[in-house]
């Protein structure tokens, strides 16, 4: 009996260690997904202090957390007064520990009825920001910022890092 008979009609020993293979790759694709997810928390830190400086339509932040590079700004608006909010911006003013200004987001807010409530995020890409001012200002304040103010960023998790080394892997 030769060895290549055995080979084309046992593949029992063949499919245990293909078994082996699969089991091992998945178990290192799980560990290291919750690994890069667990990295990517704990890199951002909570920002605790922050002014809104508004009055009239009520804003609050839900979550502002900022890594040394990015960070990200959720939270809610609505407009208690009895008129329309029409062609109005929340600026958003970010300060490193040393109170400088390392950069300036804007969120366009339009057609906001009176009662009416309505979700914002922003992502943002500057390092070593501790803290934020928000405030509201005209179009007219606006129309001087640059287009890198004006883009808002979503920062993106672990779901955009995973999604990015599989289509890098296919593509390149």
């Amino acid at each position: 009996m030769n060895y290549l008979d055995i080979w084309f009609f046992d593949r029992r020993p063949r499919m245990k260690v293909f078994f082996c293979y699969l089991l091992i790759f998945v178990f290192f694709f799980i560990f290291s997904d919750i690994m890069i997810y667990n990295y990517t928390k704990a890199m951002y830190q909570p920002m605790t202090s922050y002014e809104i400086n508004i009055n009239s339509p009520e804003v609050t932040v839900t979550t502002a957390e900022a890594s040394n590079v990015n960070g990200n700004v959720k939270g809610t608006i609505k407009n208690t007064t009895e008129e329309m909010i029409e062609n109005q911006y929340l600026k958003f003013d970010f300060y490193t520990p040393r109170d400088i200004n390392v950069g300036t987001k804007y969120i366009k807010v339009n057609n906001l009825y009176p009662e009416e409530q309505k979700d914002y995020e922003l992502g943002f890409r500057y390092e070593h920001v501790s803290y934020m001012k928000v405030s509201m200002v005209d179009e007219e304040a606006v129309e001087k910022a640059t287009p890198e103010e004006l883009r808002i960023d979503p920062t993106y998790g672990p779901a955009g890092l995973i999604s990015a080394i599989i289509l890098g892997y296919f593509f390149l």
